[in-house]
């Protein structure tokens, strides 16, 4: 009996998807002690909005990865060794634009068009998230 899943996911595109993945979702399970250590209630709110978007995303990405043939490489970064909350929302902000680049290449490559509109989307949501992470730093500031 032949187990090997079968890839219906160009390699390139495949990883494009893990490298968003691994990227972007590095910091998702630590949101809510970032988000703990900020004493502004609507900057604290801001990142706890960008930790659950982000969650959102990176189910998106790895169903895909999944139904394309894939197997989804998680890589959850350690909690940052410094609370600096400028420098690690500053990491993210450049994330974040690396995330817009890697979206809006990979729907110009999905061809299976019931997961391409689960992707159409995410680049309007990056850019949102950019703004966003933008705020909390002038907020931090």
């Amino acid at each position: 009996m032949n187990t090997k899943k079968k890839v219906i996911g160009s390699p390139e595109l495949l990883g494009l998807l893990n490298q968003t993945l691994e990227l972007e979702y590095t910091l998702i399970i630590h949101y809510p002690r970032i988000a703990s250590a900020i004493r502004d209630q609507e900057t604290k709110q801001l990142a706890q909005s960008l930790g659950t978007a982000s969650i959102g995303h990176a189910d998106t990405v790895a169903k895909a990865i999944t139904r394309l043939g894939g197997t989804p490489h998680w890589s959850f970064g350690s909690f940052p060794t410094e609370m600096d909350l400028k420098k690690i929302f500053e990491g993210q902000l450049e994330k974040e634009k690396l995330a817009l680049k890697l979206h809006q290449q990979i729907v110009g490559m999905i061809t299976d068009y019931s997961i391409r509109n689960d992707f159409i989307e995410l680049p309007k949501e990056e850019e949102s998230h950019i703004k966003t992470v933008e705020q909390i730093l002038t907020r931090l500031s």
